[in-house]
Parts: structure tokens; sequence; C-alpha cells
């Protein structure tokens, strides 16, 4: 069995990133938020912490509903882009370049998201407790928390082992192949490209977790939960739907 690298993700967070996933738009991220919102004792002006807030879509689209946002990543190239986002959009954000696994905040957030399968990177369990853990310290007391990760159920019985497509990158076009395969408990993705600039290829690394698992980590690390969506339309959670969208409060 291939074992992960340990570190995948401070290389798959880069310039072909940003366009690989370019059909994740901002009008999307309203939405979700949208929903989120609904689910949530969100309250406008509240302080919230976006953890791999990468090129800060839902940042904005909290910020467009009155919160302050604070967002935080690995990857300088997506914080940039972020950046650039807020900018262009006139709006304000605290965008920091740190692990998740460290955070250099004390309780001061109201909320803390974390969208997109930003959970379940790193090579062992204790380091995924550990980000809850640095979650829950962040909040203040009963804050609020939101995380979305993948349903393995789903993911396992609907995984399509490769796929390819054509795209309009920045440098041309680009042909891209991209596989994925279930190792032990991780969904394992390889992405190759080719264009003008030649070939490059990059992992992701996930670790699945079931929802009795993750609700155990949850626990452990001082939260409580107030449900689990489905899908980020608010559909409620089964074992047939993609996402298992965890929301709740910091124990009070």
């Amino acid at each position: 069995m291939k074992s992960e690298p340990a570190d995948w993700y401070r290389r798959a967070f880069a310039d072909d990133y940003i366009w690989l996933y370019s059909h994740r738009s901002e009008e999307k991220a309203r939405s979700e938020v949208e929903v989120a919102a609904k689910h949530l004792p969100f309250a406008t002006g509240n302080r919230i912490l976006d953890i791999a807030c990468g090129a800060g879509r839902h940042m904005l689209a909290f910020t467009e509903i009155g919160a302050q946002v604070t967002g935080v990543d690995l990857s300088e190239i997506l914080l940039d882009k972020a950046r650039k986002r807020f900018d262009e959009a006139g709006q304000n954000a605290i965008l920091i370049r740190s692990d998740m696994r460290s955070l250099p905040f004390t309780d001061q957030f109201d909320g803390a998201t974390m969208w997109f399968t930003s959970f379940g990177y790193f090579p062992t369990e204790t380091e995924d407790l550990i980000v809850l853990t640095e979650l829950t310290r962040v909040l203040r007391q009963c804050g609020w928390w939101w995380i979305d990760i993948p349903n393995p159920v789903y993911l396992k019985a609907n995984l399509v082992p490769e796929s390819k497509r054509e795209i309009n990158a920045p440098n041309g076009t680009a042909h891209v192949i991209e596989k994925r395969s279930i190792n032990g408990d991780h969904v394992v993705k390889t992405i190759d490209i080719d264009d003008p600039l030649g070939h490059r290829s990059y992992e992701e690394h996930v670790r699945l977790y079931t929802p009795e698992r993750f609700g155990s980590l949850v626990r452990e690390a001082g939260l409580t939960t107030l449900g689990i969506l489905g899908d980020y339309d608010g559909s409620p959670f089964t074992p047939k739907v993609p996402r298992q969208i965890w929301y709740g409060v910091k124990k009070g």
C-alpha cells in the first residue's frame, strides 16, 4: 500500500489549483453561506475565522451579510488571490499565513468555518484532533462552528476512477487527467497536467471519517453538534448524500 506524502498540501495548493477549480464561483459561495447562516446562530457583526480559507470566496460571502472575517491558509498563493478578491470588492478582511494546527489567535471569534474538505490532511488522526482543538480554543464561549467533509459511504459507492478534461488555462490549453482511488482510510487524487509549460503532477490525500468517528473527535475537542447536513442546499444527511456538513457550538 502506497503511503501518503506527509506534506502533499504544501505543493498542491499553488497556481494550478486556482484554475483547476475555477468552477467554484462566488455565486455558489453566496448560496452556500446563505444556507449556513440559516442553520447557525449567526448574527450581523459576528467575527468569523475561515480555516484553510483558500482564495476567500466564502469569506467574501460572509462579509456581504455583515460579518467581520479573518482567514488563514498555508498557501501564500491562495492568500494573495484572496487579497485581490477583497480589494476588487472594496471589502476588508484579515488574511494570515498559518498552519491550522497552530492558530495565532486567542478565544476571539464568534464562529469558525472549514469548507470543501479542508479537514483530514495530516498523516495521523492525532493531528486532525489538534486542528479541532485549535478551532475550539479560538472560539468564544458558545461560539459556533461549521465543518464540511465528504461522506465516505457515498464517495466509495460513486468514485470515478479516472476523468479527463481540456481546460483553457492561463498558459494555454491544458490537458488534465485526474485519477481517484481509496487507499486505506484515505481518498487519493492524482492530477496530471500537460500544457505549453510542460508536464506537472500533484497528489491530494484526505482521510475519510465516518459520522461516528468524526462525531467522537468533535466531542473530544470540546464541541457540541447541532446538526449534520448532506449537501450545500441544506438537505439532511443520509448515507446516500455526498457530504457531511457538521455544525454546532463550543461547549458552554
